[in-house]
């Protein structure tokens, strides 16, 4: 078996053989890894052209102002206050409005 590798190489020059990975010249791998490179660049811009357009409201400084003004709870009409964003307030889960933190 190896001496039929050694022949086919011995016949075929330019081609990397398997299991050689250091024998492999650059100026083969060279331009594949560019080409690979460049590809997912592109594929990256180009996402970014179709896919990226819209910039969320919740980023906007008024946003971000407002939420301020009304802070953590918010108070509704017909129903308990509840906690908004209970993730960035490190509120628990079991914990559904101020009136729940009463109870406890």
């Amino acid at each position: 078996m190896q001496a039929q590798l050694e022949r086919w190489a011995a016949e075929h020059p330019t081609a990397p053989r398997t299991g050689r990975f250091f024998e492999v010249p650059f100026s083969y791998l060279g331009p594949r890894l560019a080409g690979g490179i460049a590809v997912a660049g592109l594929a990256w811009y180009a996402n970014s052209l179709l896919f990226w357009t819209y910039k969320p409201e919740t980023l906007s400084p008024e946003f971000r102002a407002e939420a301020k003004k009304i802070g953590a709870v918010a108070q509704r009409m017909n129903a308990p206050p509840v906690y908004l964003n209970p993730f960035s307030n490190r509120i628990p889960g079991s914990v559904l409005g101020p009136e729940d933190i009463k109870d406890m």
